[in-house]
């Protein structure tokens, strides 16, 4: 039974974790940094 409940805990955090990578990399996406004026020559 013990190990049930490890599995369940590992897996609630693993879940948290993923979710947290995901929602930094949609604010990675949207972070559009100004274009160099060097490019638009």
């Amino acid at each position: 039974m013990k190990g049930k409940k490890w599995y369940a805990a590992l897996a609630a955090l693993a879940t948290a974790a993923a979710a947290l990578m995901a929602s930094s990399a949609c604010l990675w996406f949207f972070y559009q940094p100004k274009e160099p004026d060097c490019l638009n020559k």
